[in-house]
């Protein structure tokens, strides 16, 4: 889908290419987050109709606020793979998928050492792709949460896991935070 980017451009928001502990598709879930903090502008204008397009994606309040926010936002700095996410992404996947229940028990007391964290939960979705769609229309969720955790600029590291789910069939866990040196 991402093919009007460059290789160069790719590879800086592939940071999790070398993390062995993701699979395939998480490592895709990170490079597909971080292309949408670093070019939100052409994100808007030369894929999203496309994609709305060819997965037959109603156009709505969500969508149109989402071609808005990415036309506005900055560009930010790529999120890096970060270990104590990791761990925390993947605990809470299988327990949620394990549960069969959806929500974010725990978040604070997993991220607790970094005092500025967030998290984003999607359900139903196993492909990169549909899981960033997903959480950047960001459908019925009035705050938009999702959207504002993806572009902020403040988060510089992550941690995802795509696990199955009792309930959705599958489930993805990102975890952000802000680490400073």
């Amino acid at each position: 889908m991402f093919s009007l980017f460059t290789k160069e451009q790719l590879k800086a928001a592939n940071t999790a290419e070398n993390y062995g502990k993701l699979s395939k598709e998480e490592k895709e879930v990170v490079q597909i987050t971080n292309l949408f903090r670093m070019h939100p502008a052409k994100i808007a204008d030369e894929y999203l109709t496309p994609y709305f397009k060819k997965n037959k994606k109603e156009v709505n309040n969500y969508t149109k606020s989402l071609i808005s926010d990415l036309k506005k936002a900055k560009p930010c700095a790529a999120l890096l793979p970060e270990d104590i996410c990791m761990k925390s992404a993947l605990s809470h996947a299988e327990k949620m998928g394990k549960s069969g229940k959806t929500g974010h028990d725990g978040m604070s007391q997993r991220l607790k050492p970094y005092g500025f964290a967030g998290e984003n939960c999607d359900y139903g979705h196993d492909k990169a792709l549909d899981i960033i769609m997903s959480l950047m229309i960001d459908e019925g969720v009035p705050s938009l949460g999702h959207r504002k955790n993806i572009l902020d600029a403040d988060y510089t590291h992550i941690g995802v896991s795509i696990k199955a789910h009792k309930k959705y069939r599958h489930n993805c866990v990102m975890d952000f935070v802000r680490i400073t040196k």
